[in-house]
């Protein structure tokens, strides 16, 4: 569900690598007719609900957001480009420069948008999603011997923290 969603993320990690440290946004426009049909017919309903509960990583609030939001794990990791090259796939995953990411509340769209013809003019409904390149190096290590355990992957002592989760424990498609 995440590979429609490569193009526009890699504008945005564009963006975000460009000005590291502060965020960047995109407006992520809700499913249209034609991709709600095309994945109902293998079995996913784009507009349910995150099937991450909170307290598990970003709560990107339904199906489609979580989609965008791997698709911005996955070429930031994968993808993202080295040293004077373009986006290809790396030779070893990206392991540094942890992404940020917030997934504002739901739009409606403006009165004057309309679905049929959407360059008529008006807004669709949307969301707000938010990413930032965060620091590393000491700044980094800071920051994390800030958080707290619940806020955390591990714990202090290495146990799995309240983010940590399989992926199989959220997921509830074959």
């Amino acid at each position: 569900m995440s590979e429609p969603f490569d193009p526009a993320v890699r504008r945005l990690l564009d963006k975000v690598y460009a000005n590291k440290g502060s965020w960047q946004q995109v407006w992520l426009p809700d499913p249209t007719l034609r991709q709600r049909t095309r994945f109902i017919g293998i079995g996913i309903n784009v507009d349910g609900p995150d099937p991450l509960p909170a307290g598990g990583g970003v709560n990107a609030r339904t199906r489609w957001a979580r989609g965008f939001i791997r698709a911005l794990y996955y070429q930031h990791r994968n993808f993202s480009p080295m040293r004077g090259k373009s986006w290809e796939k790396r030779t070893s995953p990206r392991n540094t420069g942890g992404l940020r990411v917030q997934v504002g509340r739901h739009v409606p769209a403006s009165p004057q948008f309309d679905p049929a013809n959407p360059s008529a003019g008006g807004f669709p409904a949307r969301r707000r999603i938010r990413v930032q390149l965060a620091a590393g190096g000491k700044a980094k290590a800071t920051a994390v011997a800030r958080l707290s355990d619940e806020d955390r992957i591990y714990t202090k002592s290495g146990a799995a923290a309240a983010r940590w989760g399989g992926a199989g424990k959220y997921r509830d498609w074959a």
